[in-house]
């Protein structure tokens, strides 16, 4: 039997040519979706720890917002103690 080879113009050479072309590219897609998954995941890790960083930020705010208020109370206790006992030195017993 001989083969009847017709070099490029060959129809089943063309096909098997495509389909390990189609085959390299199948690959390539996976490779990239593989490389995109990847990618968001990594994105949704990074928008977590922002949200987390977002509200710790929010709660140290509102600490700090707290120890302002109460340092402002403590030194009108402080001036109003010194000038209590500033009062007492004047009288003594």
């Amino acid at each position: 039997m001989i083969k009847d080879d017709r070099g490029d113009l060959d129809l089943i050479k063309q096909i098997q040519i495509k389909d390990k072309e189609i085959t390299s590219l199948n690959n390539v897609v996976l490779n990239l979706k593989n490389i995109l998954d990847g990618k968001e995941a990594e994105i949704t890790a990074y928008q977590n720890k922002q949200v987390a960083l977002y509200d710790e930020v929010k709660r140290l705010k509102v600490v700090d917002e707290e120890h302002q208020k109460l340092n402002g109370k403590l030194r009108l206790e402080i001036t109003r103690l010194k000038k209590d006992a500033k009062e007492m030195l004047q009288y003594p017993w």
